[in-house]
């Protein structure tokens, strides 16, 4: 499926801009926020990847044998075959190949492909004159004042306060705090159960609960992944 696709290309960009962060793709962490107004596209790091950066975490990844196992979009967008390397049994996204995939990929024209922002492959990001631009009036946490317009590409902040984060998630148990250089919105609790979702890389012993806020640890085995989807691997 090509959101699946689009979904995994996002974490793994995400989890190396922000030296693996404490989100998940699965409902408890920043829904709303990553460094695009798509479903793809850039990081959510702004930076990150320095030489204190914790080491990425596993994380649930498609397996392949060959690249054309990974591709699942149309020839041309960033979810082709030749936007993969089948490194190791398991899929690698290069990233995108050019500004004409990120464009096809979306469906206009206000698009780029480059690797900024802390993303360490080519990623495509909203091009602007200006934040306004950049905002998406559909989630508190895309207003204007969550973007910079920085050298023509919308690059989001983060959340400003934990008022964004309740409102976007509908909960009263979030909070912005930052990590790793970003604020970021993170489920708040008293002990792991408290982050835990009903999905097996996503329970109880998939968190730590630090400082009254969940922070994600990766999958445990490969297991917890084809809970999900058969041909995942934990890696």
């Amino acid at each position: 499926m090509r959101t699946r696709a689009l979904v995994w290309m996002f974490v793994m960009v995400a989890a190396t801009a922000c030296g693996g962060g404490g989100g998940d793709d699965d409902g408890n962490s920043d829904g709303d926020g990553g460094g695009s107004n798509g479903d793809g596209g850039g990081g959510g790091g702004d930076g990150g990847g320095g030489p204190d950066a914790p080491p990425p975490l596993p994380v649930c990844v498609p397996s392949c044998s060959t690249a054309a196992d990974c591709g699942t979009g149309p020839a041309g967008s960033i979810i082709d075959a030749n936007n993969y390397a089948c490194d190791g049994g398991v899929c690698r996204w290069l990233g995108c190949l050019s500004t004409a995939e990120c464009v096809a990929t979306y469906g206009t024209q206000a698009w780029t492909c480059e690797a900024a922002f802390g993303a360490t492959v080519p990623t495509c990001w909203p091009t602007c004159t200006s934040a306004t631009q950049c905002a998406n009036p559909n989630s508190p946490l895309l207003g204007a004042d969550n973007y910079a317009c920085d050298g023509g590409k919308c690059r989001w902040l983060g959340c400003n306060d934990t008022s964004e984060c309740t409102a976007a998630n509908m909960s009263s148990a979030w909070t912005c705090r930052k990590q790793s250089g970003m604020r970021n919105c993170f489920h708040t609790c008293t002990t792991p159960s408290d982050c835990a979702t009903a999905s097996a890389p996503y329970d109880a012993d998939n968190y730590d609960c630090v400082a009254g806020t969940c922070l994600w640890t990766g999958c445990n085995t490969t297991a917890e992944c084809m809970s999900v989807d058969p041909d995942w691997v934990c890696r």
